[in-house]
């Protein structure tokens, strides 16, 4: 008969063999659990961002076939090197550069942050426990022992639910950065207009100041021959003086222009773009049928509502899937020694735990999931109502402005700098009177007041009907020399 073997023996050598082996494989799945739940750290990289549509060639449908061709520049200009600039010039140069597509394009680390969030394979991280204190049993006295970790485990696809969410964030914040593009793009291109005619209205005013110190020194002869009262000559240097006052002004309001056309673009201050080209001829916008439905595929708020409504229902389905039974597994090593009789005894287990969704179930951020999404789509249906309304103000807007330039017609303002000649010849020909000058000054000052204001107003109501389309209604020639008015 074989006998049984001593239990109440002392460990032999392989037992702390065995034990150590043990301890060994359990260290080994503490750090398999650990390693797990660990996530990479976000690093930002260069994005490498497409190129911006609206600074493509021929992107409109409605391009008109302009004087001169216009050109896309790939590489943006040198300030310290081009202070005179086209608008292709300042439009690159905004889009790599303007102060608000900072901003915009440093949101990209929210993309980052949310990916890392997401990324680690096991939601929470290992619980290890220890624990230990005396046995006694009887009249022996021993020490037990015992170590376990428990790791929680997602079995709803959580993880894959939660990386999807990022992706549509990045969407998100990609649409969000393409408004902001586009929004810089119709303020630059809307203030390079803006400073087109501001320059025509300072150089038609320096042109009155010289008008009227030419008239000055007519008088001055005219009165030294006898042909003039004296009277006159002090209405003649009036009329200097508030002609040098509208000069001062006009050459202010060009250099505001300029400054905040170089604020919007990101341009040194320092050294203000000069627009160069000239304001085209105005044309008839586009059908309005034609404009909404060029407006729905391609204007960036519709692109940006869209992407909102995705991220949206995106972390409602995280929110759901978070409300989900998360069990936890784990690993129990306990040591029992009952002191030298008795000996020791190992013992391994392994647990499972399982929560019961019943009280908690994630409620909280399931609402608000689900408010977001609701109110991402008010927001899309009502911006849809009032988008056929916002551009057919802004087209009527457009067709009023071209009417009015229109009605000068083009050769208005050469008209007036070949009569302010005349004018000044008649008078010193003793043609006509001082009185008579000054109010036909005025008048020929007015039209073109009038006109510079039309070409302003159809400039603005243009720049508004493309802000709110989402694409260049008219391309037009601006890389000329400037004009002789």
């Amino acid at each position: 008969m074989t006998p049984h073997p001593d239990l109440s023996a002392p460990a032999t050598t392989a037992d702390a063999s065995r034990r150590v082996a043990l301890v060994v494989v359990l260290a080994c799945v503490m750090a398999i659990l650990v390693s797990g739940c660990g996530g990479s750290t976000y690093r930002p990289s260069d994005v490498r961002e497409p190129r911006a549509p609206h600074l493509r060639a021929s992107i409109s449908p409605w391009a008109p076939r302009t004087r001169t061709t216009r050109t896309t520049r790939t590489t943006t200009v040198d300030p310290a090197v081009v202070t005179r600039v086209s608008l292709d010039d300042i439009l690159t140069y905004a889009d790599s550069r303007a102060p608000a597509l900072y901003v915009a394009r440093a949101t990209r680390a929210r993309v980052g942050a949310a990916r890392t969030a997401a990324r680690p394979a096991l939601p929470d991280n290992p619980v290890v426990e220890l624990s230990g204190g005396p046995r006694i049993a009887s009249g022996s006295t021993g020490v037990d022992l015992e170590i376990g970790a428990t790791q929680a485990i997602e079995v709803s696809g959580e993880r894959g639910r939660r990386l999807a969410a990022a992706e549509r964030l990045a969407e998100l914040t990609e649409a969000e950065i393409e408004v902001a593009r586009w929004t810089v793009h119709c303020d630059v291109h809307s203030a390079f207009h803006r400073a087109i005619v501001l320059r025509e209205r300072a150089a038609l005013a320096a042109r009155v100041l010289v008008f009227q110190e030419e008239v000055g020194s007519v008088l001055a002869r005219r009165i030294a021959a006898g042909d003039a009262a004296p009277l006159e000559t002090g209405i003649a240097q009036l009329e200097v003086a508030q002609a040098r006052q509208s000069s001062v002004a006009a050459a202010q309001a060009y250099l505001a222009a300029r400054l905040e056309l170089a604020q919007l673009a990101g341009w040194p201050i320092t050294r203000p773009p000069e627009p160069i080209g000239r304001i085209d001829p105005p044309r008839a916008p586009p059908p309005l049928d034609d404009l909404l439905r060029v407006a729905r595929r391609r204007e960036p708020w519709t692109r940006l509502r869209a992407a909102a409504i995705r991220e949206a229902r995106a972390r409602v389905a995280v929110a759901d899937r978070e409300a989900s039974m998360r069990p936890a597994l784990g690993v129990r090593y306990q040591v029992e020694s009952l002191g030298a009789p008795e000996g020791a005894q190992h013992v391994v287990v392994g647990t499972l735990a399982l929560p019961l969704p019943t009280f908690r179930r994630n409620q909280g951020e399931r609402a608000r999931a689900r408010a977001d999404v609701v109110v991402a789509e008010a927001e899309q249906r009502a911006a849809f109502e009032t988008l056929r309304a916002g551009i057919a103000r802004a087209r009527a807007a457009v067709i009023a402005a071209a009417e009015r330039v229109r009605s000068y017609g083009e050769d208005v303002l050469p008209r007036v700098e070949q009569t302010i000649t005349l004018l000044g010849r008649s008078f010193e020909l003793g043609e006509i009177g001082l009185l008579d000058v000054l109010v036909a000054r005025e008048r020929f000052l007015r039209v073109q007041s009038d006109v510079l204001q039309a070409e302003l107003d159809y400039v603005t109501a243009l720049a508004e009907l493309e802000r709110a389309v989402g694409v260049e209604i008219s391309l037009g020639a601006h890389d000329g020399e400037e004009p002789v008015r």
